[in-house]
């Protein structure tokens, strides 16, 4: 099997090798086994990633799913995949002639980067001035201050990529037709490299004045985890695109590459929503109880959109804050309490059950009652 699996002619590869030779005299390893494992070990994992994003959005109104914004999740997953397809093509793992590969800025900068690696570090940057909104400046994530900066970073993408579509191919990403393969000039690279690091100084910031602020779910040291393995990923890339410009021409630093990318974003991903996922499925109320707990213990409700009607034992969980891409207001601005937008909880003495929008759990003795919220606006 390890010499026979390629999804490549083999007498095309020959001809690239001998024409990395001739015109380059550099070495060009074909592409083979290890290409072909590589793709399909990183599909098999984003099948995997798929079908779990898939089981968080059909669950997205279990509270502990909720509070971890399961569309933003969701965005950034599908733009993990868009980068995956744009990184086999420009880093040389597919037989690009007689396909559509050889649209290089179609794959290159479209898929690669602007939907790609752009918009998924973006995300995270979105994720991250969420939390230093919720939880620092107690305020939910819509409104002028929220839109602005998103819509600043979106205008810059498509600038971004409306431009470097009407610049000439030669000054941005073109096909080498005799090595089929996209080559890039180092401007249009230096420029990507720019915007990641930009990108994630500001995800670095954004962590550094959230750092000590408590959190019930772990969003802050989720945040500085993801900091660490993606300044991690970009020495690597930096060290590699500039010290081995060549570097789709060897098999292990095509293949390291890529896989470095793509383990880490999907660690990412899956470190955010891997417990609230998992406990849905295996543990539903009982990882529920717990939760509540937590977040009433550390005195997060507000952040969180609880509130308590102390008469009636009635705890009510509004629309999340957290909720960072599905905000639903009045048209006064406060967040919508009405009954089809809200997560009621009775606290009754036995039994845990959970359908559709009511939950029921034992009384929860050790926590202090939950304060109501001010004129039921559902959030800070």
């Amino acid at each position: 099997m390890g010499n026979g699996l390629s999804f490549a002619d083999p007498q095309a590869e020959q001809a690239r090798v001998t024409a990395a030779a001739a015109l380059l005299r550099k070495r060009l390893d074909p592409r083979g086994p290890a290409d072909a494992i590589l793709i399909i070990v990183l599909a098999a994992v984003y099948s995997v990633t798929s079908a779990a994003v898939v089981y968080m959005l059909f669950h997205r109104n279990y509270p502990p799913i909720r509070c971890k914004s399961p569309l933003l999740l969701a965005a950034i997953a599908v733009s993990s995949m868009i980068w995956f397809v744009g990184d086999l093509q420009s880093n040389g793992h597919l037989q690009l002639q007689g396909t559509v590969f050889t649209n290089c800025k179609a794959f290159g900068v479209w898929m690669r980067n602007v939907l790609g690696v752009f918009l998924v570090s973006g995300l995270w940057a979105v994720r991250a001035y969420g939390v230093l909104r919720v939880f620092r400046s107690s305020k939910p994530f819509h409104g002028r201050g929220m839109y602005i900066p998103l819509g600043i970073f979106l205008v810059y993408l498509v600038v971004y990529g409306i431009v470097t579509q009407l610049l000439s191919a030669a000054r941005t990403m073109y096909y080498v037709r005799p090595l089929d393969i996209c080559g890039l000039t180092t401007k249009i690279l230096a420029v990507s490299m720019v915007t990641i690091w930009v990108i994630w100084s500001c995800v670095v910031v954004l962590s550094w004045m959230t750092r000590n602020i408590k959190t019930s779910f772990n969003e802050t040291r989720e945040t500085i985890f993801g900091c660490i393995v993606v300044f991690a990923v970009l020495i690597w890339a930096n060290v590699t695109m500039y010290a081995a410009p060549y570097y789709p021409f060897s098999v292990r630093l095509r293949v390291m590459s890529t896989a470095v990318d793509h383990v880490a974003t999907n660690s990412y991903l899956w470190l955010a929503m891997a417990k609230p996922v998992f406990n849905c499925m295996f543990r539903r109320e009982q990882y529920l109880d717990r939760w509540v707990a937590t977040l009433v213990e550390d005195g997060l409700e507000l952040q969180y959109d609880v509130g308590y009607d102390e008469q009636n034992n009635i705890t009510t969980m509004y629309q999340p804050s957290t909720e960072y891409l599905h905000p639903k207001t009045h048209p006064g601005g406060a967040p919508s309490c009405a009954a089809t937008d809200a997560l009621t909880i009775s606290v009754v003495e036995s039994s845990t059950t959970f359908t559709g929008k009511v939950i029921t759990w034992p009384r929860l003795h050790s926590a202090r009652p939950l304060p109501t919220v001010p004129g039921s606006a559902g959030g800070p």
